[in-house]
């Protein structure tokens, strides 16, 4: 009887080394640093000109945060430019912050239609998280 105790003891704690495992493994990581983030795409106030409003929110004051690069398209898949973030360009926060909100305006040509893929991060220089997001499509103004 203690043989089939300590047997059955065996094969649970090996069972239940098993399933805690797999279930550790197959966890989505969540961010480290970022709570929240949105980009959107608007016309312009000028001619030509195409809003990219970027929002990001660390779970903490952070070092680095803000858009890391932004790539500018036209409705046809053709990439026009790519911006880097930098705290000179105010993509990124010139100081520690736990959100930033930008607005990148880009002069396009009226009537073409553009969309960004926009790269935001947030963490330490050494150590940050990335979220890529596509904008909708939106025509430059007459």
């Amino acid at each position: 009887m203690k043989r089939w105790r300590a047997l059955l003891a065996f094969f649970v704690s090996l069972a239940l080394l098993c399933a805690a495992g797999t279930h550790t493994h197959a966890q989505t990581r969540a961010s480290d640093y970022i709570t929240r983030y949105a980009v959107s795409a608007s016309q312009g106030e000028r001619t030509g000109q195409v809003s990219i409003r970027c929002d990001i929110t660390a779970k903490r004051s952070v070092v680095k945060i803000g858009v890391l690069k932004i790539e500018i398209y036209q409705s046809n898949g053709s990439r026009v430019t790519t911006i880097q973030g930098t705290t000179s360009n105010g993509l990124l926060s010139p100081e520690s912050s736990f959100a930033h909100i930008v607005t990148y305006t880009y002069k396009g040509v009226p009537g073409i239609t553009y969309y960004a893929k926009v790269t935001l991060c947030a963490g330490t220089n050494s150590d940050y998280d990335v979220r890529y997001v596509q904008t909708q499509k939106v025509t430059a103004p007459y």
